[in-house]
């Protein structure tokens, strides 16, 4: 009993994947985007976070935005951001 031989010839081809937009990205690229987006992200957070401290201007101490007094010395806080 003689077992056929098969080559690669004669198997059939795979199914090519298409992209609907014809847009591939390689794993690299997509770790470096992912990257870049997450940097940008914490920037903004990061500066709309320092941008909104309030600074006492009787003895300098940062307060959080929500304060409308001096956490230290209870001086009023005038709209004094840093």
């Amino acid at each position: 009993m003689s077992q056929p031989t098969l080559s690669l010839e004669e198997q059939p081809a795979p199914p090519r994947a298409e992209s609907p937009t014809g847009l591939f990205l390689q794993p690299w690229q997509k770790g470096l985007l992912l990257i870049a987006v997450l940097g940008i992200l914490y920037l903004r957070i990061w500066r709309r976070k320092q941008a909104r401290i309030q600074v006492c201007s009787h003895c300098g101490k940062k307060n959080p935005p929500h304060q409308s007094n001096c956490q230290k010395c209870a001086a009023p806080l005038m709209g004094v951001e840093r």
